[in-house]
């Protein structure tokens, strides 16, 4: 079992009747049912580097310089570790992930959704969709 497979598991023994009637009862099923896979790409020379422990807003920022790159918001393991985290990174259209914010340090997996324009993140408010509460429960109870 894979630890997307294990944390469904463990949500659904957890689960309680706040979410009665939800489509998705975790983020984790959410990114199961829409996610995919991206393969790790070589940052292109024109997209600059960005500070770590900030993706989502070196995502946004990232996809708004370069409008042919999609912002999409998942989990991802970085090169060499075996702990997934929630993480965002831009995709370009052959489905590899363009990652600012790993630039050094690499990510060895990519695992998300390519979010529609009306749910990507706003300055000020940079923090992750699939991690804000005012975002990610209309999206678990009625989907995408």
């Amino acid at each position: 079992m894979d630890w997307l497979e294990a944390h469904i598991a463990l949500q659904s023994v957890l689960d309680h009747d706040g979410i009665t009637g939800w489509k998705y009862r975790s983020v984790y099923e959410l990114v199961a049912a829409h996610g995919r896979w991206f393969t790790p790409g070589v940052l292109p020379e024109q997209v600059r580097p960005l500070p770590e422990r900030q993706c989502f807003a070196n995502a946004a920022a990232t996809e708004w310089e370069h409008p042919h790159l999609a912002y999409t918001e998942g989990f991802a393991v970085a090169a060499g570790s075996p702990v997934p985290t929630a993480h965002a990174w831009c995709t370009d259209a052959d489905g590899h992930a363009i990652d600012p914010t790993w630039s050094e340090l690499g990510g060895g997996a990519y695992l998300g959704i390519i979010l529609p324009p009306d749910l990507r993140p706003r300055v000020p408010r940079n923090w992750g969709v699939l991690e804000a509460p005012d975002s990610l429960y209309p999206l678990l109870s009625k989907g995408l």
